[in-house]
């Protein structure tokens, strides 16, 4: 009985170690984007692959690409707030993101023309400034 229950421990412990790496295994991870709206964080799926959309507010001039696919400019006097409005609800009606939680913080963001202009666009202008 002893060994049994030692043997069920060394499994489940084994379980949880599998277990952490699942997101990275799992092909459908990154099929989506996730825009987390407290610290205006934009990544693929639930993956740690992130974007910070804070960032823009250094880069104000390079944001076009994303200001032509969206129709409309990103306003300030807050430019990230006015990105993740614009990517939450997109003036053309698009496509629609969905609340990933009840607290309303995060969202499943399609991939789409839109969603990947700003993927690239924030990651070219954060490029031309720290690498």
């Amino acid at each position: 009985m002893k060994r049994l229950s030692l043997l069920a421990a060394v499994l489940a412990l084994g379980g949880c170690v599998n277990l952490s790496g699942a997101l990275k295994e799992d092909p459908t991870a990154d099929q989506f984007y996730t825009l987390d709206t407290r610290y205006y964080r934009f990544c693929r799926g639930e993956t740690a692959d992130c974007q910070d959309l804070t960032s823009i507010v250094s880069v104000r001039a390079q944001l076009a690409p994303i200001e032509k696919v969206y129709g409309r400019t990103i306003s300030g006097p807050n430019y990230p707030t006015d990105l993740a409005r614009m990517i939450l609800t997109p003036p053309d009606g698009s496509y629609t993101s969905t609340p990933m939680d009840s607290d309303g913080r995060y969202f499943r963001i399609p991939i789409n023309t839109h969603t990947d202009t700003v993927w690239t666009t924030i990651d070219n202008a954060y490029n031309s400034i720290y690498r």
